[in-house]
């Protein structure tokens, strides 16, 4: 059920003519970083389809959890991104925005 709001909120209160950034909170199994730890950081780069970009990546190795932020001109591309991982990640994708944009959003 959270997917979905997630989702219908980025397509509501996303402008879709623009990058936005989203957060990807994610919990791995031990398989999931079995392969990670099998590839490159050029290889993990290439994961992220034309249109979108990594910016960080953050993890907790002591409980298999961690961050990506990501931009991209559409959700569905990190939709897409995350759901490469799924059979061994679950992940929550969340639009969020720096602090000159939630500025902008609170003073309105």
């Amino acid at each position: 059920m959270k997917k979905y709001f997630v989702l219908a909120f980025t397509m509501l209160f996303c402008n879709t003519s623009q990058a936005a950034v989203y957060m990807i909170d994610f919990k791995c199994d031990q398989e999931a970083y079995k392969v990670f730890a099998t590839m490159t950081l050029d290889e993990l780069d290439d994961q992220f389809l034309e249109g979108s970009k990594k910016l960080a990546r953050y993890h907790d190795l002591t409980t298999g959890s961690g961050i990506v932020l990501v931009e991209a001109d559409e959700p569905a591309l990190v939709i897409e991104f995350a759901n490469g991982w799924s059979e061994v990640c679950e992940s929550l994708i969340v639009p969020v925005v720096d602090d000159k944009e939630a500025m902008e959003i609170l003073t309105r």
